[in-house]
């Protein structure tokens, strides 16, 4: 497995086997570059550190709010001697907002949620309350925690904390629909055994011509879509579900465990065994500490 592309915290307080939300409560964040498949909101409750996101370094006090998209790479570097710092953090898929079609989810897909975030200090309590409620594996924690994403939405989009975006990266000279067509029927269907010709058809395009439009519109063949998606999914399995290796490549559409295992490790540069043992390997329980006791 890449290095920089394991879990966003080298101690985490539990993950979550039901939903695909992490939560994390502790001193201590992975000091190397990496990125992970999944939205990370990060909240600064004490100390200062230095956050590199990307080529940027950022100073953050206590209170300050960070939200992270997919795949944007990033570490915390440590404080200097004698001082410190305390964080709470989400790391969630954006599958917790329904289905592909569903109006929440549509809503998420087409924004971008601003980097640096202002949120009431009665959401921030909220937040640290359910961390704490997930670490004592309270009855109903799950929903907790789902329903703070919402809310937390809600409140970025009441705030205005966002900007619209499309979520391809769409050329003027092309239909953008017919591209959302296809890519919608494969967040759909990518569990089942569908092939191009499946795909081809949710347009009015030639093959040869949806191909092309489609290599130029995303940078990668259909095929390569398609298993991409594929492997993200099943690497949230990987870490969330309490499920073994042929089960997570059956159930995210591939029928064979010797080309799931073979694509999997081109696009993680490692086995799916690997990433899983990995990304077990830094999920250590940690204290929750008396200053988000309740």
């Amino acid at each position: 497995m890449k290095e920089n592309s394991i879990m966003p915290a080298d101690i985490a307080v539990e993950h979550s086997r039901k939903i695909p939300i992490g939560v994390f409560s502790t001193n201590a964040y992975l000091s190397k570059p990496h990125h992970h498949i999944e939205y990370e909101l990060f909240y600064l409750d004490k100390g200062t550190a230095n956050f590199h996101i990307e080529d940027n370094c950022n100073a953050i006090h206590a209170g300050d709010v960070i939200f992270l998209q997919p795949e944007i790479e990033h570490y915390v570097e440590k404080p200097a001697e004698g001082s410190g710092f305390h964080y709470c953090a989400l790391v969630f898929d954006s599958s917790i907002f329904e289905n592909s079609g569903d109006q929440c989810r549509s809503v998420f897909d087409v924004i971008r949620i601003r980097r640096f975030l202002t949120l009431p200090d009665e959401m921030l309590e909220k937040m640290q309350e359910y961390i704490i409620l997930k670490h004592n594996n309270q009855f109903g924690c799950d929903f907790f925690l789902k329903s703070f994403l919402f809310e937390f939405i809600a409140y970025i989009l009441q705030t205005k904390q966002y900007e619209l975006i499309s979520p391809l990266l769409s050329n003027q000279k092309h239909s953008v629909s017919a591209i959302d067509n296809a890519i919608l029927y494969i967040r759909e269907h990518f569990k089942e055994n569908i092939s191009f010709d499946d795909i081809q058809k949710t347009t009015d395009y030639s093959k040869s011509h949806f191909a092309r439009l489609f290599k130029e519109t995303l940078g990668m063949n259909v095929t390569e879509y398609l298993n991409k998606f594929r492997i993200e999914k099943s690497c949230l399995d990987l870490i969330y579900a309490d499920k073994n290796i042929t089960e997570i490549a059956m159930e995210n559409g591939f029928n064979n465990i010797q080309y799931f295992s073979r694509v999997f490790k081109q696009f993680m540069d490692c086995t799916p065994k690997q990433y899983q043992r990995k990304a077990k390997d830094v999920i250590v329980p940690s204290a929750i500490p008396d200053s988000i006791q309740t």
